[in-house]
């Protein structure tokens, strides 16, 4: 029976994995929100990673570096899209990114529930 006052360090690891898998969750619905909001979610999300570091679990660090590549790549690929509106080729690269970024979120949102590592967090392609 756990008495109030009673603290162990297992509580504060289970804490910090507790905190680590919320922010992974808060990282993919950042990236699958992207697209509809035209590139805000991906932008916040982005600033929200840029310098932080990678946790310390090997699911949650592959994870979080998937997600940080995954974000850099989609917000390189909004600006080069709006920039190459100009010659008519932007709306493509517009378009290629979104579905690029979505089902990239989407596979690792499940590998995440399903509590298993991306194995090649630094592709591009999944």
């Amino acid at each position: 029976m756990v008495h109030s006052g009673d603290y162990s360090s297992n509580s504060a690891a289970s804490s910090d994995q507790a905190s680590d898998l919320t922010s992974l969750y808060v990282g993919y619905a950042l990236i699958l929100f992207a697209v509809p909001t035209f590139g805000v979610a991906a932008a916040i999300g982005l600033l929200r990673v840029w310098r932080k570091p990678p946790p310390a679990e090997p699911v949650a660090r592959s994870h979080f570096i998937f997600q940080q590549r995954t974000l850099m790549a989609a917000v390189a690929a909004i600006v080069g899209g709006v920039v190459l509106i100009l010659i008519n080729v932007g709306v493509f690269v517009l378009f290629v990114m979104a579905v690029w970024t979505i089902v990239r979120g989407a596979l690792g949102l499940k590998d995440l529930l399903e509590g298993r590592a991306i194995r090649h967090p630094l592709r591009l392609f999944y």
